[in-house]
């Protein structure tokens, strides 16, 4: 089948913008594609998404020519007013049938409504596919879209210059005035040129000719062998570091750096930080695991000597500014530090950096002892809290912002503060960091973590700044994502999280600041539920919103309790019958609520009388019902799966058999009670692995 080749030019993209605008666009035109019935059975494999920082390119070859010819049942009139009392048709059919072009003898009549088939042709697709692309163009959603000169679409950058072609022919349309040809570009300043290409292999080859790789893939190999072969040493290589060297260039080149080997003096989270962070550079050990004096950096275009020149300049002159500001920083510790935070805002309406601290230190103190810390851990986590945002007022972090914590740290550790408080400052920005042990250590690094989030979402959702859509300017689903995967990572319970932020705005409360309580428990709830489908996105969706038990939306804020559903839910969904048998008793007693019928809500097993059952198949359920109760939601809380599993299993048959032998809505008022009562306990039960009535 011919294929269908689309490239968008435009100015350069900000390189965390590229991989996901090249997966929506792949996502957009197959999704179209497909609705217009014109996406081939073989697509997908062979399918092409290439993407760098001035073009995204998507390749189909598998489409298909034309629309294949339908034949739909159109319903028009009903017999009443289709025809007069005389037999004959009224103007109300004829119209029917003019407006779908049959005729009259053609139509049928099944009793209720007269029904004519309707022969539909399929259109071509190059008449369709021009519509289809600039469907998919505009359909684009970026973090921050600009509009530019008299325009009205709002994208990532400026389009220049679109590529699409079907079968070898152009496609005619245009986007803001960019009409669509056959032509790409090369490197803007090695092969600036326009050239030709109407296929995938010819665009891809041409590209190359040209110094610009399209493939990611290719281009993150170029840059890690490029590293290794340039390095005189172990270089470090982050992957989030050659991820963003991939998409900011299309011909990547490594070169090897210097600076004087006196500013090793100064920190090392300095030198690293700095030339990572803020330059974009691969720092160098040597083969003893000492800095050195050397840098990689990754060139998009220019000369190695010039570029080299021009990089040890920049981060010369970076260095000496760290340097400057180290030497005023000795001047002060830690407790000066945290003084000068009197004079820094942390939120217009919630006070300054001083005040929070505060009420960080006041909420370590809860947070440690919920779960019963000990004396000891919770001194660790109230002394981290006190000087966790200390480092704000040095002037490295004024100079360079991404050394936030890691300075922290570093003072700290020259003051001799405990090691437990010296990790958890240099790891709260970041939990990929804490080492994976559980220790009081790694304890106190995952507290602060949690504390820090609590108390901005409790500021920031208390005061009505919850993030709209896709807007989101204060980072709160960050926040709540820093909190789940807290949550995951520490060993053992934690107090719900609705709990802790309730703990949050109290201490919001006693410092005399008025929050809408109500409002950020409610938001609160909604970015928790929000945040599980990108954190979890191997879980099936049914699955994930079964796990999230819907009907109960403060369960959100107990991640470890949502990731344990998933995972019970994984073993049973496959079971139909299961899945049948849990649903009818959870929907029995829901329908049950909406009428008002009464039941007992809490502790069911305790008001149930067996004689009032007056059911054999009942007293059976109620036996193995209070037999397992203990053992369910011990699982439950023990995260047993495979224990859970088997108890919820167990209940298919009993369960069925009941439902099978026993009339539950009954006129006797004590019966019904009493039934739907233990209904309510069995429900309680499955609802222990997921609300099964959410599973397809």
């Amino acid at each position: 089948m011919p294929e269908l080749l689309l490239e968008v030019g435009c100015e350069e993209l900000p390189a965390s913008f590229v991989r996901k605008s090249v997966a929506q666009l792949q996502t957009r035109v197959r999704e179209l594609l497909a609705e217009a019935g014109l996406l081939g059975e073989a697509s997908g494999a062979e399918e092409v998404a290439f993407g760098t920082p001035r073009r995204m390119i998507v390749s189909f070859p598998d489409v298909k020519e034309r629309q294949a010819d339908e034949t739909k049942e159109m319903r028009g009139p009903a017999v009443k007013g289709a025809f007069g009392a005389d037999g004959m048709p009224t103007n109300a059919l004829l119209g029917f049938c003019r407006g779908q072009g049959v005729d009259l003898a053609n139509i049928r009549n099944d009793g209720a409504y007269v029904w004519v088939s309707k022969h539909i042709a399929g259109q071509p697709a190059a008449q369709l596919l021009g519509e289809i692309l600039t469907k998919a163009i505009r359909g684009l959603t970026f973090d921050k879209a600009m509009r530019w000169g008299s325009g009205r679409q709002r994208f990532a950058r400026p389009i220049r210059w679109i590529l699409a072609s079907f079968d070898g022919q152009v496609i005619p349309f245009e986007v803001e005035g960019v009409a669509a040809g056959t032509e790409s570009r090369g490197h803007r300043f090695y092969a600036p040129a326009p050239f030709t290409a109407l296929t995938a292999k010819d665009l891809i080859a041409g590209l190359r000719d040209r110094f610009v790789e399209p493939d990611p893939e290719v281009r993150e190999f170029m840059i890690r062998d490029g590293i290794a072969n340039a390095a005189e040493g172990v270089p470090i290589v982050e992957d989030d570091l050659v991820d963003e060297n991939v998409f900011l260039t299309e011909w990547p080149t490594a070169i090897e750096g210097t600076f004087p080997e006196s500013l090793l003096n100064l920190p090392e989270p300095v030198l690293i930080i700095a030339m990572a962070k803020h330059e974009r550079m691969f720092p160098v050990r040597s083969e003893d695991g000492k800095l050195t004096n050397r840098f990689v950096f990754i060139r998009n275009s220019g000369e190695d000597e010039t570029v080299r020149r021009g990089s040890e300049w920049v981060l010369n002159a970076r260095f000496n500014d760290a340097r400057f500001f180290f030497a005023q920083d000795q001047k002060f510790g830690m407790e000066d530090f945290l003084a000068q935070t009197e004079r820094i805002v942390f939120q217009e309406k919630l006070g300054t950096v001083r005040a929070r601290t505060d009420r960080l230190v006041r909420l370590a103190g809860w947070v440690a002892d919920a779960p019963g810390a000990s004396s000891e851990e919770r001194a660790l986590a109230e002394t981290a809290a006190k000087f966790a945002k200390a480092d704000l007022a040095t002037g490295l972090v004024s100079e360079l912002s991404s050394l936030q914590g890691a300075i922290g740290a570093e003072y700290a550790a020259r003051e001799g503060f405990a090691p437990g408080v010296v990790l958890a400052l240099a790891t709260q920005y970041d939990l990929s960091k804490i080492p994976a042990e559980d220790t009081p250590e790694t304890r106190t690094a995952l507290r602060l973590s949690i504390v820090d989030q609590l108390d901005k979402l409790a500021g920031y959702l208390g005061s009505g700044l919850e993030p709209t859509g896709s807007s989101d300017p204060f980072g709160l689903r960050r926040c709540a994502t820093v909190l789940i995967e807290a949550a995951w990572r520490w060993n053992g319970a934690l107090p719900p999280y609705d709990e802790m932020l309730d703990a949050a705005l109290g201490i919001y409360r006693d410092a005399g600041l008025t929050l809408d309580a109500a409002g950020a428990q409610a938001a609160f709830a909604d970015v928790f539920r929000a945040r599980y489908t990108s954190l979890l996105p191997d879980v099936r969706f049914d699955i994930l919103e079964a796990a999230k038990l819907p009907d109960h939306p403060w369960e959100v804020t107990l991640p470890q309790g949502v990731r344990f559903r998933t995972e019970v839910l994984a073993q049973l969904a496959g079971n139909a019958l299961l899945v049948q048998t849990a649903t009818r008793p959870l929907n029995l007693v829901a329908a049950a609520k909406k009428k008002g019928l009464a039941y007992a809500f809490e502790d069911p097993l305790r008001h149930v009388t067996p004689d009032a059952l007056d059911s054999d198949l009942g007293h059976a359920l109620l036996e193995l019902t209070a037999r397992q109760e203990d053992a369910v939601f011990r699982a439950a809380r023990e995260r047993d799966v495979a224990g859970l599993a088997t108890l919820i299993e167990g209940l298919v048959e009993p369960v069925n058999a009941f439902l099978e032998g026993t009339m539950i809505m009954v006129d006797e008022e004590a019966v019904r009670f009493a039934r739907l009562t233990l209904l309510h306990a069995v429900s309680l039960q499955f609802l222990a692995a997921g609300d099964f009535t959410r599973i397809e």
